[in-house]
């Protein structure tokens, strides 16, 4: 059986690394290539960390020769670790409770964050789970550099994570609780492992700290105080013993290993308080933990023997990564990335951004696709070219048709014109019948207005005025007549009151109204009174103004 190759890439806070690994069937793991690109970011410059990483992880990937899907890691200073404790309940329905969860202890939005969780043991009452979440922008920043080198990156995991894995490939047979320390640029992670079950805490304590102790108290920059505490920590500066620079070297890193040990022993208190136990050792590792002296400082101050974690134990170097061993203290998350995934229950941790998720889930279907396409056009093959004879053989058929029905067509175009012209007759014809009907009308109309303000007694009309609505836009269908517009006529006048001179209004003065509204409304001529109006200002006389809406059976 041909060996397992495995590509991946550990964006670091101090360096980008590229490792080609391959897996034999027996398990053992060998390191091909390697490619470690160190780069300076100041910790006090706002994003310095994205600006400086995307030129050395290109770098690396390329020098790297990696193409093809890789294993990515993000540090621990860009990612947020949390771990809850939530009712032991099945599968399904643990992914809402942790949804949950996730809103009230990640500080973002979640659409701003990519997350993932992990359950590490459940006592059938409570599950201990991991939370972590990094933000979106800077996890496609981190993938687009990895493309743009000409990789595909397939999963993220955090750096936390991957030295979990790292310390389960290379020490397997270690049965006591062990405390791992790996001391990064930019962040310290604390790695309680204890059989199946694991604790991690990230600390903000790092290399970084110990250079900026140094440039605050030799008054240099972040960069120059970042070579002095590496010259003398390595042993290659020639600075005198008293030099005031080489004793601030040291004091940083004195003051460095206290507050380290601080946060160590706090650290392990909350541990045990979870239900850990004490630890019996602890492995050092990661660049910040390459000063002399630091392991016997902590192992004093501890109590504990302090030994260096080594990423490379079970790991075999080829001839493409002979010098491995040169960067060994900063490939422990190199190597986690490449180990075997032991998730509990055996689910798969990735902190991808839904846009690469997506992408991939797309790529992974993209052959189905492929061949369901080409069965589908298989088996249509052969309709479709028997529609396309039917088709052809329709066509002839159609012109045919259509060159028989050219006459029959051109005479009921000629009929339908003269059908046209017939209706337009008819309107104009309808037309004048109803203005012939009409002439009488107003005669008739006015003899009936007179009649039934006679009949009202002392009204007399001032003004009478005919409002015609407009005609309608759109003309009349053909074979209908034309419809009428609304005519209605606006009424003013006057009513005497001769037994009440003096009152405005009078009762009788009402009756006569009213008397005078339904004689106009009983007109054959009216269909409706509207707007009626009074006026009673001036003794003994009633003014009113009304309007009739005329019946449109009898025009005027």
């Amino acid at each position: 059986m041909s060996n397992q190759r495995i590509s991946v890439v550990d964006c670091a806070s101090g360096h980008a690394a590229c490792g080609v690994f391959s897996r034999e069937a027996s398990g053992a793991l060998t390191l091909e290539k390697l490619a470690f690109k160190p780069f300076a970011a100041d910790p006090l410059a706002e994003g310095s960390w994205e600006a400086a990483l995307p030129e050395a992880l290109e770098a690396a990937v390329r020098e790297a020769g990696v193409s093809g899907p890789v294993v990515i890691s993000v540090p621990g200073h860009q990612t947020l670790t949390k771990f809850i404790k939530i009712p032991s309940v099945d599968e399904a329905r643990r992914g809402k409770i942790i949804q949950f969860e996730a809103q009230q202890n990640i500080p973002y939005p979640l659409n701003e964050v990519v997350w993932d969780y992990l359950a590490i043991a459940d006592d059938q009452t409570e599950t201990e789970t991991m939370l972590a979440a990094v933000k979106t922008d800077v996890m496609e920043a981190v993938c687009a550099a990895v493309r743009r080198a000409g990789a595909s990156p397939v999963a993220v995991l955090p750096t936390t994570l991957s030295l979990l894995r790292s310390f389960r490939e290379n020490y397997p047979d270690a049965a006591d609780p062990t405390l791992v320390v790996n001391i990064g640029a930019r962040s310290t992670n604390l790695l309680f492992a204890e059989g199946g079950r694991f604790f991690i805490r990230t600390l903000s304590l790092s290399g970084d700290n110990v250079s900026s102790q140094i440039a605050a108290e030799v008054k240099h920059d972040f960069a120059a105080a970042e070579t002095l505490k590496i010259s003398v920590l390595s042993g290659r500066s020639d600075l005198p013993e008293t030099s005031p620079a080489r004793l601030a070297v040291l004091n940083a890193v004195q003051s460095f290993a206290g507050r380290l040990h601080l946060e160590i022993t706090r650290s392990v208190v909350g541990y045990r308080r979870q239900g850990g136990s004490q630890p019996a050792r602890v492995l050092l590792t990661g660049g910040g933990s390459l000063p002399p002296g630091l392991g016997e400082t902590l192992s004093a101050k501890l109590k504990l023997p302090v030994e260096r974690f080594d990423p490379l134990r079970k790991v075999a170097l080829a001839p493409g990564a002979a010098d491995a061993r040169q960067s060994a203290d900063s490939l422990a998350d190199l190597v986690g990335l490449a180990a075997r995934r032991q998730a509990p229950g055996g689910r798969r941790f990735t902190l991808l951004p839904p846009s690469v998720a997506g992408e991939l889930r797309f790529a992974a279907r993209r052959p189905f696709l492929f061949a369901a396409a080409v069965c589908l056009v298989a088996a249509l093959a052969l309709p479709v070219w028997s529609l396309a004879r039917r088709a052809a053989a329709v066509e002839s058929e159609t012109r045919a048709v259509a060159g028989r029905l050219a006459e029959p067509r051109r005479v009921n175009k000629a009929n339908r014109e003269l059908l046209a012209r017939i209706d337009t007759a008819k309107a104009g014809v309808l037309a004048i019948e109803q203005l012939a009907a009409s002439r009488s009308n107003w005669i008739n109309f006015l003899g009936d207005l007179q009649k039934r303000l006679c009949a009202a007694e002392d009204v007399w009309l001032e003004r009478l005025q005919v409002v015609r609505a407009a005609a309608p836009a759109r003309p009349p269908a053909a074979g209908q007549a034309a419809a009428r517009p609304e005519l209605r006529l606006t009424l003013s006048g006057r009513l005497l009151d001769r037994d009440n001179p003096l009152s405005n209004v009078s009762r009788k003065s009402e009756e006569k109204v009213g008397t005078l509204l339904r004689e106009f409304a009983a007109s054959p001529f009216v269909q409706r009174v509207e707007d009626t109006r009074f006026d009673n200002k001036q003794p003994g006389i009633l003014r009113f103004d009304f309007t009739l809406i005329l019946n449109p059976a009898k025009p005027l």
